[in-house]
């Protein structure tokens, strides 16, 4: 992973942007955020996180910019893959939920402990149509998740405008759907500050034959344009909150 050197935290920018010239290798990392490569191929989003980094495309060009080294997306996680089990006990818990009257959806947290990725399923509010956590300090399982799923519970894996909405921090995305059915469904994107990227879920999970990757494209040229920008303002805003 790439680490910014000898930096000063107090004087990163919180967004920087970097032209990334013919010959020139990528320049190391160094704003609080992400900031935006802007190579011969289009324009990208980096962001760094610990146990995830990604480049991820935001503007791809009709025709390549003369004198510019072109931008390979990325997207590194660190230990590696989520383990199977990890999956399964996601899919279990989300039957049970979509099996309640009314089915619920539910939502779980993954972050990186000591070389090892931790599940968490943290308290939350849910219904058919939403879940989600309670908790938002500094030391919950939401702000240190590196990956975020949530169920759709008996409906299909799709990214809402819900979703759109709630998700705009930086990490993993996923979403489970059908879940009782004998093929469940998944769908993955990553999430740069409302700049989101689909990805296929076997490059974030070790998945189980009876789960679909349902992402379209399933090689990185053909995602290469599977990318967008959401301008919703969360819907967290809009709920009261309770001190």
């Amino acid at each position: 992973m790439i680490e910014p050197k000898n930096l000063n935290p107090y004087n990163l920018e919180l967004v920087d942007y970097k032209i990334v010239k013919l010959g020139d290798n990528l320049p190391p990392h160094s704003s609080s955020i992400f900031e935006y490569l802007i190579g011969s191929n289009g324009i990208f989003a980096r962001a760094v996180r610990p146990g995830l980094e990604v480049i991820i495309p935001v503007e791809v060009f009709t025709a390549l910019i003369r004198g510019l080294e072109p931008i390979e997306p990325l997207v590194r996680l660190t230990p590696g893959r989520i383990p199977q089990q990890l999956l399964i006990q996601m899919w279990k818990e989300s039957c049970i939920a979509a099996l309640a009257e009314p089915p619920l959806e539910i939502t779980f947290h993954i972050h990186q402990e000591q070389g090892q990725w931790q599940l968490v399923i943290p308290e939350q509010t849910q219904s058919s149509g939403k879940c989600r956590a309670i908790e938002y300090g500094l030391d919950s399982s939401y702000i240190n998740a590196t990956v975020e799923v949530h169920s759709h519970n008996r409906m299909a894996a799709f990214f809402s405008g819900a979703d759109d909405a709630d998700e705009g921090g930086f990490r993993i995305f996923a979403v489970l759907g059908r879940v009782t059915e004998s093929s469940a469904e998944i769908i993955c994107r990553v999430g740069v500050y409302r700049q989101f990227w689909h990805i296929p879920a076997d490059w974030i999970f070790e998945l189980p034959s009876f789960i679909v990757d349902v992402t379209v494209g399933r090689k990185k040229d053909d995602l290469i344009d599977k990318f967008y920008s959401s301008s919703v303002a969360p819907s967290l805003l809009d709920d009261s909150i309770e001190l």
